[in-house]
C-alpha cells in the first residue's frame, strides 16, 4: 500500500503496517469501552490502524465528508490519537479542544471553526456540547466513555460509531481518501490560547506538522535515535496532546516519527506515582515539572543525615563543572570526568531511580521558560534536559536547545565520527533505557569515555537558552526586540481572520512571533519577554515582567507571581505563597494556625514574603522594583481560567478578577491578604 510519507495519516498507516499486532503502541488507564480503570491497559499499532479505520468509516456513515470540521474535546489519552487518526482518514479537518475549556469559548470555538461533530471524552463535556448545538452547525456528538441508555438524539458512544463504520466498511473508499490527502492540505485548526486577547484559529497543514517533527529529531544524535526503530522508547504523556508542544513532541515525534510508545497520564498528581510505576524513556514537560521535581529532590536530601546532604553536595559540584563544560562545548579534564562519574555511581543513579527517572534517557522543557538554576541543577545530575521554544503559529518548534554536535559537518560524517556517533547513543540511549547506567556498565563506560573524549564533548548545550535556530529555519531580531522567523513549520494563517493573518506578518513575509529575544554569541537565542506583556510605567519605562516573575518564583516560599503596573508609576505584585513551605515555616517557629487563610494573615508570614520579594528587588533597577503587593489565599490554575494548559498566565484575566485587590495597592494600602 502506497501511503505517502509527506502526510500525517499517511505516516501512520505505514508505521502501523511495519509493527503490526506485535508492538504496543498505546498505553493508557482505560479499558474497552474507553471508561477508566486502575491499571493500564495497552494497544498495539495494528490495533490502533484497525480502530482509527473504523472510526473512519463510522464518521463517514454518520456523514462527516472531506472538509467538515470535526472537533475533539478531550484530555490526552488513546482514544484522542484514535479520533484524530480516523478523522485525517475520513478527510476531515481536527479541531482539538483543551479539556479545560468553558462553555463561552466552546460556543466560539465550535462556531467559528463550524464543526458538524465533536468528539468529547466525557459526560460532562458532552453535556456541554449538547447545550452549544442550538447555537452552532454541531450536529453528532460522540462520547469515548460510556452513556446512558437516555441520550439526546444526535448522541453516541464511539464504540456504537465505530460499529457502524463496521457494518459499512468500505477499504476502498477509506484507501481513497487516505491517499487523497495531501502535505499542503490544511489537518487542523488549533485555537491560541488566549493570553493577551481574542482566541484565533491558527490552520496548520500536513506539512507544517511533517516539518515540525522532523526539526526536532534533526540534531545528529536524535536523527540516530529517530531511525533507530528497535529501542521502542516508553514516552510519559502527560501534556495535552491537542495543545501543539505535546503533540509534536510526545504524538508525532515520539510515536510517528521514532515508533515508540506513548503511555498517557494527563493528571499532574499522579506523575511522581506513574513515574515509579512506569519509569519511562522520556518526559515531556513544562518548567512546573522540573520545578516540582527541584523541590523534591532538595526536599528529601534536606531530611537526610548531615553525611548524606555533605555526598548530595559533593556530587552536585562535580555535575555542575560537568554542565558548564557542556554549554561551553569544551572538554572536561580527566580528573573531573572521572569524579563526575563516581557522582552518578554514588549519588545521582540513587536519586534519580527514587524518583522513577533512573530509564529516562532525554527531557524536554518547552511552553514557558525554565529558571536557569533548575536546569542546571537537572542537567548536573546527568539527565540530558532539553529546552525548545515555538508557537501555535509555528508547529511548536522554532529553537531546540538538544545536544547537538557542534563543531564538526554532521552530515559528512567520517567512519571514525560516525562510529563514535553511534557509541554515544550507546551510552546516552540504549543503556539507560534498558536501566543501566553507563558508569556502572564496563563496556558502557569505556565506549562513554572514548566517545566523550573524541567527539561526545561537543555535545552543546546552553542552560538559559532556547538553543538555536532548527534546520531550514530562519530568524532574526527587529528593531523593538521582537523575534521574527521563516521556516517550513510557520503556520498557513488564521481562519476566517484575513486582517488577523496579515498582520501575522510582515512586508517581506517574516512571521512575527510577538516575543521578545535575543541572540549570544554563539547564536543561541534567550527569550526575555513577551511583546504584549511589556509594562510601560507612567514615567515611560519598559518593563519586562516575565524575568522579574522567574527571580521571585525562584525563592522560597512562593508558588506563583502575576506582576502589575502597566501605566501606573511603581510595579506591584500578586503572589501565591508556597503552602507546603509555608506549613513548614509555621512548625518550625511554633505558629499555630486555624486554616490557610489564618496562617496568611500572620505578620510573620507577611515579613517571611517581604524579606523574599526585598532579596530580589535588590537585584533590579528601581523601576523594575516590586512597592507592594497581595497575597492570594488559592492559585491561579487552568480549571480557574487564570492559566493556560501549558500554565502561562493569562493576565487579563487575572487582572479583571483581581481587580479590587490591584486597585488597593494604588491607593495606599500596603500588605493586604486577599
Amino acid at each position: 500500500m502506497g501511503y505517502d510519507e509527506g502526510t500525517l495519516c499517511g505516516l501512520f498507516h505505514l508505521r502501523a503496517l511495519e509493527s503490526g499486532d506485535s508492538r504496543t503502541f498505546l498505553m493508557g488507564r482505560f479499558d474497552g469501552n474507553g471508561d477508566p480503570v486502575s491499571d493500564f491497559r495497552s494497544i498495539s499499532w495494528g490495533e490502533a490502524r484497525v480502530r482509527s479505520l473504523e472510526l473512519a468509516s463510522g464518521l463517514m456513515a454518520l456523514g462527516v465528508k472531506r472538509g467538515d470540521k470535526v472537533a475533539i474535546f478531550s484530555e490526552s489519552r488513546p482514544r484522542w490519537v484514535i479520533a484524530d487518526q480516523a478523522i485525517q482518514a475520513a478527510g476531515a479537518i481536527e479541531v482539538p479542544l483543551y479539556p479545560t475549556t468553558s462553555q463561552e469559548e466552546l460556543l466560539y470555538m465550535i462556531g467559528d471553526s463550524g464543526c458538524r461533530a465533536v468528539i468529547c471524552s466525557t459526560r460532562d463535556k458532552v453535556e456541554m456540547s449538547c447545550r452549544v448545538r442550538g447555537e452552532t452547525p454541531l450536529e453528532i456528538v460522540i462520547c469515548m466513555e460510556s452513556l446512558p441508555a437516555e441520550r439526546e438524539q444526535g448522541v453516541y458512544h464511539l464504540n456504537e460509531v465505530m460499529e457502524r463504520g463496521r457494518r459499512n466498511f468500505d477499504p476502498d473508499a477509506l484507501e481513497k481518501s487516505i491517499n487523497e490527502a495531501r502535505p499542503d492540505d490544511v489537518v487542523s485548526i488549533i485555537y491560541t490560547s488566549g493570553t493577551t486577547g481574542r482566541q484565533k484559529g491558527a490552520m496548520l497543514t500536513h506539512a507544517n506538522w511533517i516539518a515540525s517533527m522532523n526539526q526536532v529529531t534533526d540534531p545528529t544524535l536524535l536523527r540516530r535515535q529517530a531511525q533507530d526503530k528497535s529501542l521502542h522508547l516508553l514516552f510519559l504523556v502527560h501534556l495535552p496532546i491537542c495543545h501543539v508542544y505535546g503533540r509534536t513532541c510526545d504524538y508525532h515525534a515520539g510515536g510517528l516519527k521514532q515508533s515508540g510508545i506513548l503511555a498517557f497520564e494527563p493528571d499532574f498528581k499522579n506523575l511522581p506515582r506513574t513515574l515509579l510505576e512506569l519509569r519511562p524513556n522520556v518526559v515531556i514537560s513544562i518548567p512546573r515539572f522540573y520545578e516540582k521535581v527541584y523541590d523534591q529532590i532538595t526536599s528529601f536530601v534536606s531530611r537526610q543525615s548531615k553525611l548524606v546532604q555533605a555526598m548530595f553536595a559533593w556530587a552536585m559540584r562535580q555535575g555542575q563543572k560537568f554542565s558548564d563544560a557542556m554549554s561551553r562545548g569544551e572538554r572536561l579534564n580527566p580528573l573531573d570526568l572521572v569524579l563526575f562519574s563516581q557522582a552518578n555511581v554514588l549519588v545521582f543513579n540513587r536519586v534519580r531511580k527514587m524518583a522513577g527517572l533512573d530509564r529516562l534517557v532525554m527531557a524536554g522543557s518547552g511552553g514557558g521558560k525554565l529558571a536557569r538554576e533548575i536546569c542546571v541543577f537537572i542537567r548536573s545530575m546527568g539527565i540530558q534536559l532539553t529546552e525548545g521554544y515555538g508557537l501555535t503559529e509555528t508547529a511548536a518548534i522554532l529553537n531546540y536547545n538538544a545536544p547537538e554536535f557542534h563543531g564538526i559537518d554532521r552530515d559528512n560524517l567520517t567512519r571514525f565520527q560516525d562510529r563514535m556517533v553511534d557509541w554515544t547513543l550507546d551510552s546516552m540511549v540504549r543503556l539507560p533505557a534498558r536501566g543501566i547506567s553507563p558508569y556502572t556498565n564496563p563496556v558502557g563506560s569505556l565506549k562513554l569515555a572514548i566517545a566523550y573524549n573524541t567527539l561526545a564533548y561537543r555535545l552543546q548545550v546552553k542552560p538559559g537558552t532556547v538553543g538555536k535556530a532548527v534546520a531550514c529555519t530562519r530568524e532574526k531580531i527587529a528593531e523593538d526586540g521582537e523575534i521574527l522567523a521563516k521556516g517550513p513549520q510557520v503556520f498557513s494563517g488564521y481562519w476566517n481572520m484575513p486582517r488577523e493573518t496579515k498582520e501575522a506578518f510582515d512586508d517581506e513575509g517574516w512571521f512575527l512571533t510577538g516575543d521578545i529575544g535575543r541572540f549570544d554569541e554563539q547564536g543561541f537565542l534567550e527569550i526575555t519577554d513577551r511583546k504584549k506583556e511589556l509594562f510601560v510605567t507612567s514615567g515611560g519605562k519598559n518593563v519586562a515582567p516575565h524575568p522579574i516573575e522567574l527571580a521571585i518564583t525562584a525563592r522560597p516560599y512562593i508558588d506563583q507571581v502575576c506582576l502589575e503596573g502597566d501605566g501606573e508609576k511603581y510595579l506591584t505584585a500578586l503572589i501565591v505563597p508556597d503552602l507546603h513551605g509555608l506549613k513548614k515555616f509555621a512548625r518550625k517557629q511554633g505558629i499555630a494556625s486555624e486554616s490557610h487563610e489564618h496562617l496568611l494573615s500572620r505578620p510573620e508570614v507577611k515579613s517571611l514574603i517581604q524579606e523574599q520579594v526585598d532579596a530580589v528587588n535588590r537585584t533590579l533597577a528601581r523601576y523594575e522594583q516590586i512597592k507592594y503587593f497581595v497575597v492570594l489565599p488559592r492559585p491561579f490554575s487552568v480549571e480557574g481560567g487564570e492559566l493556560t494548559p501549558t500554565l502561562k498566565l493569562k493576565r487579563r484575566i487575572i487582572s479583571e478578577r483581581y481587580a479590587q485587590e490591584i486597585r488597593s495597592m494604588y491607593d495606599g494600602h500596603k500588605l493586604t491578604a486577599g
